[in-house]
């Protein structure tokens, strides 16, 4: 099994069987929630990005898989034991966790992604070659031979990851149709105390 610091440098999709519901929880709680990536355009400006739990619960297809586990009780459910074998009690949720397994996996390159800093700009706010997924920007990143897309909306003054979405060897840029590359001149990523991070989510 992976430790979330791993999870920090890992470029790699994994096997499901090196994560699991309780490392993702600690990992965001720990490192993301605690993090701002603040990317610094030549064009002079600037975007600023925050994690939330409901988005990772977004990010990890759980309201696809199981839409019973609510959006805002999903880390409290890996409280309580939800774990992925879950996602196998009944066939109908085996096929649907079947569909996102990879997504899921894929999640575990986060950081690398964000790191690596290849951002497009969505003039529409339409991800292209998809049936309704909206974007504002789209940070892409290759995973072995199969392109990481993820998509950012904005929320308030910041942008917060929200989806995963996976391309194919043969067209790993098929979500970017339309997408305008943005220069980043730099990265700067800041640490947040928790005390600081908690008195924000109360405001």
């Amino acid at each position: 099994m992976l430790t979330k610091d791993e999870l920090c440098i890992q470029k790699e999709k994994p096997n499901i069987k090196d994560i699991s519901l309780e490392l993702y929880k600690e990992f965001s709680e720990e490192i993301l929630f605690n993090q701002i990536f603040v990317y610094y355009f030549t064009n002079g400006t600037t975007m600023r990005i925050e994690f939330r739990e409901w988005r990772i619960y977004h990010m990890l297809a759980i309201q696809h898989i199981n839409g019973k586990i609510g959006k805002d009780r999903f880390f409290s459910a890996i409280e309580n034991g939800l774990t992925l074998s879950d996602f196998t009690i009944n066939d109908s949720i085996k096929n649907r966790y079947k569909i996102y397994k990879e997504r899921i996996t894929m999640f575990l390159c986060m950081y690398s992604a964000l790191k690596e800093a290849n951002v497009f700009y969505l003039p529409s706010g339409k991800v292209q070659n998809t049936k309704n997924a909206k974007a504002d920007y789209i940070v892409f990143s290759e995973i072995g031979s199969k392109g990481m897309n993820i998509g950012l909306m904005k929320s308030g003054e910041v942008f917060v990851p929200m989806t995963i979405l996976i391309s194919k060897p043969s067209n790993k840029m098929v979500y970017l149709e339309d997408a305008i590359p943005m220069e980043v001149e730099r990265l700067e990523i800041i640490n947040i105390p928790i005390k600081e991070k908690e008195q924000d989510s109360e405001q």
